[in-house]
C-alpha cells in the first residue's frame, strides 16, 4: 500500500493568488474557490504516486496542488475543453516549476483519450445527476472519482468496485457548481 499524499501541506504550498488573479488583480473567471479546492481533493483520499486525471483544468490551481500531493512518483493528467484556459495554465503551471502535469484540450463530457486507467479522477465542473460512463472507464477498479453531481448539489466521492467495477458513493460535501454555459464548450466550467 503506497504512502498517503499530504494534500493539505501541498494546497499550503500552492499560492492561489498565483493562478486565480489575473494581472490586473481581478479574480479569473475559471476558478474555483480554494477551500473547495482543498475539500474536494481530501475526498480523493489520495496516495503518494497516483495517476490522477482533472477535469475542467481552470486556473490551474488545483492541479498545481494534485502535483506536489502526488509527488515525483505521480502523473496529472488535466483536460479542459478550452484552448486558451489550458494554455493560461500551462504558463502558470511552468513559472511555479510545476512541469510534470500533462495538460489537454478536449471536451470531456463526450470523450476521453487516456492511455491506461488512472488511480483518481477529479471533477471541477458538474457532469449532470450521474458520473457519465466514460469517466468511471477511465479509473481502475479499486479508485475514487470526486463529482459534482447537478441534481443533488453535492461533490460525491464514489469508489469504483474493485471486483464488478460499478460505483459505490461514499463521502461528499456541499458544494454547487454551474452546469456547462454552452453544451458545445461543456468542459471548461
Amino acid at each position: 500500500m503506497r504512502a498517503r499524499a499530504d494534500v493539505a501541506a501541498a494546497f499550503a504550498a500552492t499560492d492561489p493568488e498565483h493562478y486565480q488573479r489575473d494581472p490586473d488583480g481581478t479574480r479569473y473567471a475559471e476558478s474555483t474557490r480554494p477551500d473547495v479546492v482543498l475539500a474536494m481533493l481530501r475526498l480523493l483520499d489520495l496516495p503518494r504516486g497516483a495517476r490522477v486525471l482533472e477535469i475542467g483544468t481552470g486556473s490551474g490551481f488545483a492541479t498545481a496542488v494534485l502535483d506536489r500531493a502526488v509527488g515525483p512518483d505521480g502523473r496529472v493528467h488535466s483536460v479542459d475543453v478550452d484552448p486558451e484556459v489550458t494554455a493560461r495554465a500551462r504558463r502558470l503551471l511552468t513559472a511555479d516549476g510545476r512541469t510534470a502535469p500533462h495538460l489537454s484540450t478536449g471536451d470531456a463530457l463526450h470523450g476521453l483519450e487516456l492511455h491506461e486507467p488512472v488511480d483518481r479522477l477529479v471533477a471541477f465542473l458538474s457532469a449532470a445527476t450521474t458520473v457519465p460512463p466514460h469517466w468511471i472507464g477511465a479509473v481502475r477498479p479499486g479508485g475514487l472519482l470526486v463529482v459534482p453531481l447537478r441534481g443533488p448539489g453535492r461533490v460525491v466521492a464514489h469508489r469504483r468496485d474493485p471486483v464488478d467495477g460499478t460505483l459505490r458513493a461514499g463521502r461528499g460535501l456541499g458544494a454547487v457548481f454551474d452546469a456547462p454555459r454552452d453544451p458545445e464548450r461543456a468542459a471548461g466550467c
